[in-house]
């Protein structure tokens, strides 16, 4: 079987290559639109993989595609699902704003929905939900909808539920959305090859990892003129300025007595990082302690040098070349000449660098534009609105604002010809009947 390169020098389709390919391997995996189960638990457990034994996640925020949620629970089951706050509201957007014709009644729904995720407690929710129904009880397919589609996931989004978890305030997949934006800036078209995407990429992840280091290097020698007292010493340099600066305010709720009386622990399973309650309780005259502090937060422990990340690697490879050695000594001697031409093509081999294959079509060229195709959300909020009251459902001519504006001037005009009437009727005072009949 001829190798990739020598048919992507041929000029050999790439589908026509990844069929072949397929015949060798029948369990090569392609994650196709359409994603199932299966393509999810693949491409996560790569994922797993490239993030390694030591690094698994604690929280995964996604939507709610159900596919992907089985496949988290199958491929990281120690971690918590939880539902991206963003794309619910969205969703709501797409399937009951049609049923609210004033925008403030829409407001008003969104406003009481955001209470009900809000619940800091079990029973809150319960009480919250109950006035939920009560508003909206007239609005059946509302309230059916939201019945249906995310009452049975409240315990993966709801504050009640999902602050008891280490989210560090991440409920919104925005991070990966601002990922993405910043890596199709360094791409700047969808029709790059596979060697300029590459490059483009690793690019992109080496001016990232730049950026952090300086960010890292600058935390480590700043103070905080705030944080410059004894209770903070063993902090200071070692974690990040945005956990110094929740910690600080933390300290100030200690400080001037603004807490609240109840604690529900919520900022400290959610944050990892210690409240005011704690601090009250536990460090009100002492020094806050750097083992109180998540490993998220810690600058002090991260080494970010590229050798620290090709440690393992090597170590690995020496392992397998020595596992080698040991093997080829107990070889019989046709095994060992098969063995010893295999590693010889290996070192003497040259590397043969990939150019995309020449395509003789003359079909019309697709978009290279980054851009995605447009959600149903900002399709239902770029419906046309009326340019009289703002309001959708109508437009200008059918306008119930504009109808009321006609009524109220043909009354007015016939008023005043019924003054003129009484009155004596000056010619000049008769309004042209096209002009009136205009308002009809």
């Amino acid at each position: 079987m001829h190798s990739v390169e020598e048919m992507a020098s041929s000029g050999i389709p790439t589908r026509q290559i990844l069929s072949s390919l397929r015949q060798k391997n029948p369990g090569l995996q392609a994650i196709s639109r359409n994603e199932r189960v299966e393509d999810y638990v693949w491409a996560l457990t790569m994922f797993r993989e490239v993030l390694g034994p030591n690094c698994q996640p604690l929280v995964i925020i996604s939507d709610r595609e159900l596919a992907l949620m089985n496949a988290i629970r199958v491929v990281f089951p120690s971690a918590t699902n939880l539902l991206c706050v963003w794309h619910i509201e969205k969703n709501i957007l797409s399937n009951c704003k049609r049923h609210f014709e004033a925008q403030e009644d829409w407001d008003a729904f969104m406003s009481s929905w955001n209470g009900v995720i809000r619940s800091s407690s079990e029973i809150d929710f319960e009480k919250n939900w109950r006035l939920f129904e009560e508003l909206y009880k007239e609005r059946r397919e509302v309230l059916t909808y939201i019945e249906n589609t995310w009452l049975p996931f409240k315990e993966q989004f709801v504050d009640a539920w999902a602050e008891k978890f280490p989210h560090f305030r991440h409920r919104v997949s925005s991070r990966a959305e601002g990922a993405h934006a910043k890596l199709k800036a360094y791409l700047q078209v969808s029709t790059g090859d596979f060697r300029q995407v590459k490059e483009k990429i690793c690019l992109a992840i080496a001016n990232e990892f730049q950026e952090i280091k300086a960010l890292l290097s600058s935390g480590r020698i700043r103070m905080p003129h705030d944080c410059n007292n004894a209770f903070f010493k063993e902090v200071v340099t070692k974690v990040s300025m945005h956990a110094l600066k929740e910690l600080y305010k933390q300290y100030e709720m200690v400080k001037h007595g603004t807490m609240d009386p109840s604690c529900t622990g919520h900022f400290l399973s959610s944050m990892g990082l210690p409240c005011a309650h704690k601090m009250m309780t536990t460090w009100k005259d002492g020094v806050l302690p750097i083992s109180s502090i998540h490993s998220q937060w810690r600058i002090d422990s991260l080494s970010l040098t590229c050798s620290d990340g090709m440690m393992n690697e090597e170590d690995n490879f020496k392992e397998m070349l020595s596992e080698l050695q040991d093997k080829f000594k107990k070889w019989p001697l046709m095994h060992k000449e098969k063995a010893r031409a295999t590693i010889s093509q290996l070192v003497s081999a040259s590397l043969h660098s990939l150019r995309e294959p020449s395509n003789g079509s003359k079909q019309k060229r697709g978009s290279s534009s980054t851009q995605r195709d447009p959600s149903r959300f900002e399709i239902v909020e770029k419906r046309r609105k009326c340019s009289g009251c703002k309001n959708s459902g109508h437009d200008i001519r059918t306008c119930p604002s504009k109808n009321k504006v006609s009524e109220q001037i043909s009354y007015s005009i016939a008023n005043s010809l019924d003054e003129c009437a009484i009155g004596g009727i000056d010619s000049n005072m008769v309004p042209d009947l096209d002009f009136v009949s205009s308002f009809n």
